[in-house]
């Protein structure tokens, strides 16, 4: 069915492109994301791996406090304007020459706002060392330099044109790990390695703007327009308060760990925590094309959007759980492969928060879901909900429990969360044929489990691969993708093996 959009939209009949071209920008979108910086994504993880074996626990715990102390405030210098502009521009509701200026000085204030208050309270209020708070300050000063990337990637995403925020996030990866080697091959403390992780900001920066002036996609004229600026910002709090929850649910039990307990205990957390967030570039390559898409469609064609939260849902799902499985089952062989038996005490941390993987994809996926309805202000609340749930359980597991209780708790706040989400969409958005979504690939999965557990006493890299190949296979025979999913995989298959160049057919 169609649904007649509502009054405040002023263009209430876009003209939708096809599926086929909807197949295509999503294909060009998210393969780029996976295969366009595919050797930049394998140097950072070598490069995490690193860090984290040359830092040591301590020292690598100290560096994930400063991060996270900073990133849970790092909001106020943006305060949700990001997901507000991008949706905007998606619409085309603004342009981007109309907002790009507003948004570069608006961003600036906040970033000194931001600055001021996140470093005075670390002093004042959590009565962190000063060596801390100049880490915590040195963080700080990125806002600023973001304050100039993040307007150019908010073009570029209401754009759809994800293929080039990929080669900006590249760039800066790029100047990352160089920098970043050079930090900790010459002995410097984990400040160097602060300033290095944005020292490709700038550079990534003037390439957008390149980028986006070279596709026409805007001028980026100086302009300025005060009467935007309270409209904006009014409209951006419920997004600025989903940002804020999301982020503490990310690094509050990493700054309660540091309060409460060793660097040492934050350096085993955060160690099979980034291992984790690595493998979130399949969600971002999905999502962020996604997003864009479903906001477009909102308003015009129910049953596109339906149909693209299915999916997206699906293939999610059938991506995350057989790692989460694995994960568990491996978790031993993983942590000593990657940080030796110097790091065993973070084995318990992975083997638990693994499950955070498939629970953040789907949640990740609701909450792209709610920002495009227009539902912010539910989204809001199953935010608020999550985070006191993540606040509340930390307090009383950390204490008792350390770093495994932290793990615990971010497992329970994740279900939660996604068991909220649900909740909000599922009278417009409900989930369909569950033979196929879900149990499917739970069957897969759990397949693939009981053969990992046959052979666990085998090398690691040659069980991975047995259980990756078990439950691709029985997932081919089960069969639980329709004609339409299939042919998206198969066409995102061969541009991915293009772009890596494994194929010469072009």
């Amino acid at each position: 069915m169609s649904v007649e959009p509502p009054a405040d939209r002023p263009n209430p009949e876009q003209q939708l492109e096809s599926g086929a071209d909807a197949a295509r920008t999503l294909l060009r979108n998210s393969t780029y994301f996976l295969a366009s910086d595919s050797i930049i994504k394998l140097l950072s993880f070598i490069f995490t791996v690193y860090v984290v074996r040359q830092l040591g626990d301590e020292r690598f715990g100290l560096y994930s406090t400063a991060l996270a102390y900073a990133g849970i405030f790092s909001i106020i210098g943006d305060l949700g304007m990001t997901q507000l502009a991008v949706r905007e521009i998606a619409r085309g509701r603004r342009k981007p020459d109309e907002l790009f200026w507003n948004l570069v000085l608006i961003r600036l204030l906040l970033s000194t706002v931001a600055t001021v208050v996140i470093t005075s309270s670390a002093w004042y209020v959590a009565g962190y060392s000063a060596e801390m708070v100049l880490g915590i300050f040195l963080v700080c000063f990125s806002f600023f330099l973001h304050a100039f990337l993040g307007p150019v990637n908010i073009i570029l995403q209401g754009k759809e044109r994800l293929d080039q925020t990929a080669i900006l996030s590249a760039v800066i990866q790029v100047f990352f790990v160089t920098a970043g080697t050079l930090v900790l091959l010459n002995g410097f403390s984990f400040y160097g390695l602060i300033i290095a992780s944005y020292v490709g900001v700038p550079v990534a920066a003037v390439l957008g703007a390149r980028y986006i002036r070279r596709l026409k996609l805007a001028n980026l004229h100086f302009n300025i327009d005060f009467s935007l600026w309270l409209p904006l910002l009014r409209k951006s709090l419920p997004f600025a308060i989903i940002t804020f929850t999301l982020v503490a649910a990310t690094d509050l039990d990493t700054v309660l760990l540091s309060l409460w307990r060793s660097p040492e205990e934050v350096g085993w957390y955060k160690a099979a925590y980034n291992l984790i967030f690595r493998l979130m570039f399949i969600k971002t390559a999905l999502l962020s094309t996604l997003g864009p898409q479903l906001s477009r469609y909102y308003g015009v064609s129910i049953e596109r959007v339906a149909s693209s939260f299915h999916s997206g849902f699906k293939l999610l799902w059938s991506f995350s759980f057989p790692i989460a499985v694995g994960g568990t089952l491996l978790a031993q062989p993983i942590i000593t492969l990657l940080y030796t038996d110097a790091y065993a005490n973070s084995v318990p941390v992975f083997a638990i928060l693994i499950w955070a993987l498939p629970l953040l994809y789907l949640s990740s996926l609701f909450g792209q879901l709610t920002t495009a309805t227009d539902r912010e202000t539910k989204a809001v609340r199953v935010y608020m909900t999550s985070a006191i749930l993540n606040l509340v359980s930390n307090i009383i597991a950390i204490p008792i429990w350390g770093y495994v209780g932290a793990a615990a708790s971010t497992i329970l706040t994740e279900v939660v969360s996604l068991a909220l989400f649900y909740w909000v969409v599922h009278d417009e958005f409900p989930l369909t044929d569950l033979k196929n979504t879900l149990f499917k690939p739970l069957v897969a999965g759990l397949v693939m489990g009981g053969v990992i557990l046959l052979i666990s006493d085998w090398p690691l890299l040659p069980v991975v691969a047995v259980g990756a190949g078990v439950y691709g296979g029985v997932l081919l025979l089960l069969r639980p993708f329709n004609a339409s999913e299939t042919a998206l995989l198969q066409g995102g298959w061969m541009s991915l093996r293009r772009k890596l160049g494994w194929s010469s057919s072009q």
